[in-house]
């Protein structure tokens, strides 16, 4: 009788190619060298603040934003790159996040 070799798949994994890598990840956002080597492409192109200079002010862009969230089907594309100052960025973040609780609090 032949002996069936052992399965190394863990119960319930998914069927993907040997040379894909599994993500642990939920969102599409770039990580590790790929997302350090945009975000510095995006600096480099912009090294003003955005939001800032819509203003008038000059200050140096040190952070880099997602014009529309990813958590709100954004895309992690040059395109939805922004380069912000930290105030602008985090007035920028605070506004998301009290629209989205808003939003959750109406859909309840």
């Amino acid at each position: 009788m032949p002996i069936q070799p052992p399965s190394l798949r863990r119960p319930g994994a998914t069927d993907r190619k040997a040379w894909q890598r599994a993500s642990i990840y939920g969102d599409k956002r770039k990580r590790g060298r790929a997302g350090q080597r945009d975000r510095a492409l995006v600096l480099a192109e912009e090294p003003l603040c955005r939001a800032c200079l819509e203003q008038g002010r000059t200050a140096a862009s040190t952070r880099v934003d997602h014009i529309k969230p990813l958590s709100e089907g954004g895309s992690d594309e040059r395109s939805n790159k922004q380069g912000l100052c930290i105030p602008c960025h985090d007035a920028k973040s605070a506004a998301e996040r009290a629209a989205n609780q808003r939003s959750r609090t109406a859909d309840r």
